[in-house]
């Protein structure tokens, strides 16, 4: 599970997307930060590097990036946290297809990459490959399956609904491109999304916290509808239907269930937030939304169903009614040893 966030407007663009990626990473990321943006000349730029967003800063030209359309990912990993093979600046996204002239981020992961990547991989060149393991960044093939589309004539709406469907798990993707200069595409199935609107700026964040640093400004915060195409032009977010045969599963969370397991499973040991993450999947997710734990791994498996934000959310009021504390921990994680991460306890 990764941190996203994308910007168009006026603001020096850098500093922005990397304190929203900063604001968001303890959570579920921090193996590798990067960011593409659109340049004076219409050109894609891209800085990345493995690391949070504090070793980054200092170990590329990140923070030189301009121009007025952005987009920031804080990558997380569990073949990362424990293997740096996996763990390498090339994985990091965004990534770009063979012309360098779009560039894609993504959120989740793509089951059935290997397949895709079989098919690809003779005509376009996989930047992420690591030789020494045989392996890339599921993400990648994405970025070569919507170039082809685009490269027979479909716009961006039609390659992302062309293709989303052939991709399984969790998927949500990003892109900019040269093409169309002043946009962001996004296309989500049931990833985090949150989207703030201004008059002449939009920002969309994974966790509403990204949106904090120019809250006051934005005149709608707002989660779009799952199986969701959503187009980002300066002021405004155009939201469609992405795939009309993707059927969303109409889940209603009991917060009082989720918060007795919160403090049931944090009155045992203190957790951070993927850790607690899992701990409820197998013993209280299900119960919570009133399904069984069968429908609740179908969900998952074969809806790419991902339930990060309830969380947060519900946590975020936990600490309101002083239940339970939030800090920051840092451990080695993949190729850095000062991983951020949230750590929550009984009070």
């Amino acid at each position: 599970m990764c941190q996203l966030v994308g910007y168009i407007g006026d603001r020096p663009i850098a500093p922005l997307i990397l304190e929203a990626l900063e604001l968001q990473e303890p959570y579920f990321a921090a193996h590798a930060t990067g960011m593409g943006v659109i340049d004076s000349r219409g050109k894609v730029q891209i800085q990345k590097a493995t690391g949070p967003v504090a070793v980054v800063k200092k170990t590329t030209k990140i923070t030189k990036l301009k121009g007025n359309v952005g987009i920031g990912h804080s990558r997380y990993s569990a073949l990362a946290r424990e293997d740096p093979r996996y763990d390498i600046d090339a994985m990091c996204h965004p990534f770009t297809n063979d012309a360098s002239d779009i560039a894609m981020m993504h959120n989740g992961g793509i089951n059935n990459f290997r397949e895709h990547w079989a098919r690809l991989k003779p005509n376009h060149k996989f930047k992420s490959f690591n030789p020494e393991i045989n392996w890339i960044t599921d993400s990648e093939v994405a970025v070569h399956m919507i170039d082809e589309e685009v490269k027979k004539g479909a716009g961006f709406d039609e390659a992302l609904r062309t293709i989303m469907p052939k991709l399984t798990g969790q998927v949500l993707l990003c892109l900019i491109s040269e093409k169309e200069p002043d946009t962001i595409w996004l296309a989500n199935r049931w990833q985090p999304c949150y989207i703030g609107v201004a008059d002449d700026e939009v920002m969309w964040s994974s966790s509403k916290v990204g949106l904090e640093l120019i809250k006051d400004e934005l005149k709608k915060i707002y989660q779009p509808p799952k199986n969701s195409l959503i187009k980002l032009m300066r002021g405004q977010a155009d939201v469609q239907i992405l795939d009309p045969n993707y059927k969303v599963a109409d889940l209603e969370l009991n917060k009082r269930i989720l918060k007795e397991g919160i403090l049931s499973i944090l009155g045992v040991a203190d957790l951070d937030f993927h850790r607690l993450w899992y701990a409820l999947d197998k013993t209280h997710w299900a119960k919570a939304y009133g399904i069984t734990k069968e429908k609740w791994k179908t969900l998952r498996r074969d809806y790419g169903v991902s339930i990060v934000n309830p969380l947060i959310e519900v946590l975020d009021e936990l600490i309101d009614e002083q239940k339970i504390g939030k800090r920051i921990d840092y451990r080695a994680e993949g190729c850095c040893m000062r991983t951020p991460r949230f750590m929550y306890n009984i009070i």
